[in-house]
């Protein structure tokens, strides 16, 4: 029947529903998520004496309603939430500043 899948972790640090994951290659070990807390988290994926660790970075806010999707550039230097507010923020993840 194939490979099963096996839980490696779990993230940790939202406070409502996940509406969506990104990642890209650039930068593999990097994880943005949303969420209907209104936040979009930045995770840092390590591996710690064989294990994978998943840490939260940092929280970004700024929507005032569900964030309803996020995704990266392909440099993943930069993300792009929408919400459920009628707008869309660009972030400059390393800082968390949104334009």
């Amino acid at each position: 029947m194939g490979e099963a899948l096996k839980l490696r972790g779990t993230l940790e640090g939202h406070g409502n529903w996940i509406t969506a994951i990104s990642t890209t290659e650039q930068d593999p070990n990097m994880i943005l998520t949303s969420s209907r807390d209104k936040t979009v988290m930045v995770w840092e994926l390590t591996r710690e004496d064989g294990q994978f660790v998943v840490y939260p970075k940092k929280a970004l806010r700024g929507h005032n309603h569900f964030v309803s999707d996020v995704v990266i550039s392909s440099d993943g230097v930069y993300a792009v939430s929408g919400s459920w507010d009628a707008t869309l923020r660009l972030w400059e993840i390393k800082s968390g500043n949104a334009s």
